[in-house]
């Protein structure tokens, strides 16, 4: 276990170095990206009903683990209420991999870990990696493809 522990303090320091010396890198496109990707984040734990409906575009597919196939907006808006209910985070960061801006397309490679209280109050930590796909669509940048996956922090 103290194994685990130190590797994963290790992994988590070199990815905030890394996150550093990448965020002074970015241009004002990649940043302003991120910012929607970190403020979507805020909303979804707030709880105050912004996330997904601000933040998808009309077309958006999202496809994780725990889905046996690929969810549109509106069952994205479905679970998302269901677990403004039912869940609470109570803790999480975001550690940036990479941000590619072509045109009005960006894909945004970043890792979250996060611990939260489930139905049943149960503490529950989570470790994600998660590839987006956002759209500008002349006012905004939108969510077109959400993609995630469990990280194996003991590998």
């Amino acid at each position: 276990m103290k194994k685990m522990i130190v590797r994963l303090a290790a992994a988590v320091a070199l990815v905030s170095m890394t996150t550093f010396a990448m965020a002074a890198d970015w241009n004002k496109e990649q940043a302003t990206v991120w910012s929607v990707v970190t403020q979507s984040w805020k909303d979804e734990v707030a709880k105050n009903g912004n996330w997904p409906t601000n933040y998808v575009h009309k077309d958006v597919v999202a496809w994780g683990e725990s889905w046996p196939q690929p969810r549109e907006a509106e069952s994205m808006a479905k679970w998302s209420r269901f677990g403004e209910k039912t869940d609470t985070t109570l803790i999480y960061e975001l550690f940036p991999v990479s941000i590619v801006v072509v045109g009005s397309t960006a894909i945004v490679n970043y890792n979250t870990v996060s611990v939260g209280n489930n139905y049943e109050g149960k503490r529950e930590r989570s470790t994600q990696g998660l590839i987006e796909t956002l759209v500008y669509d002349g006012k905004s940048w939108k969510f077109l493809s959400l993609t995630s996956f469990e990280i194996n922090s003991e590998n």
